[in-house]
């Protein structure tokens, strides 16, 4: 199977470098140099490499800029100066050391103009350095791992091809080893090496689904590239997505979290979401030739640019293609699927059940306390500022078999490190008589920063729930 590219970083001269199979742009800047200077920022989470542990107290350098900083008790930092980017990126070594680790070293490190860098650090027994790689050391690495992808190979066989995996095998290059990851993890940690971070929300959207869709469908039954012991689904080179686990965007991490509910089928499933660097003169068409049905990344920021919403701009690169969920942040919101990852309780217990709101299946939540709201909810990475609005329905069913008519809390919660700072309810009463009735609820802002936000629905009777839906406004 021939392999998808990036689009590599542009130098700040506008050079062009060749990659196996395709045309790959140097990305560097994305403004000239009589542009005035603009700010990044870095913020991100120290953990300890062996048990996964926050670590706090670390201390945190950018030696080149002076700056310096401490990691907070569950392990989250961030540096309270803004960092000068010109011409739109710029490229930092950070330093973290903390007692009893050795001192962890990233060198070339991005920040993008107007955006956030957010390092992931884990601090091992001894001295770690990692370099982020330039874009000619990412095609020589292309080279030499590039094979056809193998036939018949299984390494994590997820089957559910409404719900992504919850992690996947990736071949760790600096490591030369497999490790698992999460799968949102994993697609957020693509998303900035083969997408440009400062482009249009809805380009990075686009690219959000055909990151996703590559990785899912590589962790299916036959797709992976190794099987057995040690077996991973997929490479961490441009022989399949550039993956680093060491840092990511908010600007891209923000366009993973929006689409990742968003499932993407071609001719009846999941597919090889092939997708290459393009050119910037790339239409907002179909691509034809050589490339024939991928997706040009260039392409994508064409369309983003003349207006087009990324659901419109996927659609155009790959054809005989249907969504399931689309804009939906939640996954597996109606029980199509068989696994109940996505999901959680309190003082309840779910299982899915046929029939529902949509014909198909639903959920069923059994209270198992007297005096407590029993709860079924689901909780999705989110940037959350001060100015998010959030839209949510459901369709819910008070059951016969209650003893009393069923009084509901339809909840948007918003959550920072784990604590929610924000719980905004619609209170609803349904009778007991088994009926579907749908409900929305758009709260105002609440006016606070945040993770994470949570879809839940409360009741201290046993109940039904379908068709749960949350979103926020993303691109346009």
């Amino acid at each position: 199977m021939t392999p998808a590219h990036p689009l590599l970083e542009r130098s700040l001269r506008g050079a062009v470098a060749p990659l196996v199979l395709a045309v790959v742009l140097v990305v560097g800047a994305v403004a000239s140099s009589a542009q005035a200077a603009s700010t990044g920022h870095v913020r991100g989470r120290v953990t300890s490499w062996r048990t996964g542990a926050p670590v706090g107290g670390a201390t945190l350098r950018v030696p080149a800029l002076g700056l310096r900083t401490t990691s907070s008790l569950d392990g989250s930092f961030a540096f309270a100066e803004a960092v000068p980017v010109l011409d739109g990126i710029r490229r930092l070594d950070v330093v973290a050391t903390a007692p009893g680790f050795g001192r962890w070293t990233i060198r070339g490190a991005p920040v993008w103009a107007s955006d956030t860098l957010e390092l992931t650090v884990q601090l091992r027994p001894f001295a770690w350095t990692h370099r982020v790689l330039s874009p000619s050391e990412r095609a020589h690495r292309a080279a030499s791992k590039g094979q056809a992808a193998p036939t018949g190979e299984t390494c994590t066989g997820w089957i559910y091809q409404l719900v992504p995996p919850q992690d996947i095998w990736v071949y760790v290059t600096p490591d030369k080893k497999a490790e698992q990851f999460d799968f949102t993890f994993y697609a957020a940690h693509v998303l900035p090496k083969e997408w440009i971070p400062s482009w249009d929300a809805d380009a990075l959207g686009a690219g959000a689904i055909a990151v996703k869709t590559y990785g899912a469908f590589r962790a299916m039954p036959g797709n992976a590239r190794t099987s057995g012991t040690g077996c991973y689904d997929i490479l961490d080179t441009t022989a399949d997505q550039v993956f680093d686990p060491t840092y990511t965007t908010a600007a891209t991490e923000q366009a993973v979290d929006a689409t990742m509910g968003s499932v993407l089928y071609q001719n009846g499933g999941l597919f090889m979401s092939h997708y290459y660097a393009g050119a910037k003169t790339d239409p907002c068409a179909p691509v034809t030739g050589q490339y024939a049905g991928w997706m040009s990344q260039w392409g994508t920021q064409t369309c983003a640019l003349s207006g087009m919403l990324w659901p419109d701009i996927v659609t155009t690169f790959y054809a005989n293609t249907t969504w399931r969920y689309l804009q939906n942040f939640l996954l597996n919101p109606e029980a199509s699927s068989d696994p109940t990852y996505p999901w959680g309780s309190a003082f309840a217990t779910f299982a899915r059940t046929k029939g529902g709101y949509n014909s198909g299946w639903s959920w069923f939540v059994t209270n198992t306390t007297t005096n407590r709201w029993g709860t079924l909810r689901q909780d999705r990475p989110y940037a959350v500022d001060d100015t998010s609005t959030f839209h949510e329905s459901v369709a819910l069913a008070c059951p016969t078999s209650t003893p009393t008519s069923c009084t509901f809390q339809i909840k948007v919660v918003i959550l920072a490190a784990g604590r929610a700072v924000s719980t905004q309810a619609l209170t609803v009463t349904e009778s007991r008589d088994g009926v579907w009735r749908p409900y929305t609820y758009d709260p105002p802002a609440a006016g606070v920063t945040g993770d994470t936000i949570r879809f839940s629905v409360a009741s201290r009777q046993d109940f039904s729930l379908d068709a749960a839906y949350l979103d926020s406004p993303f691109g346009g």
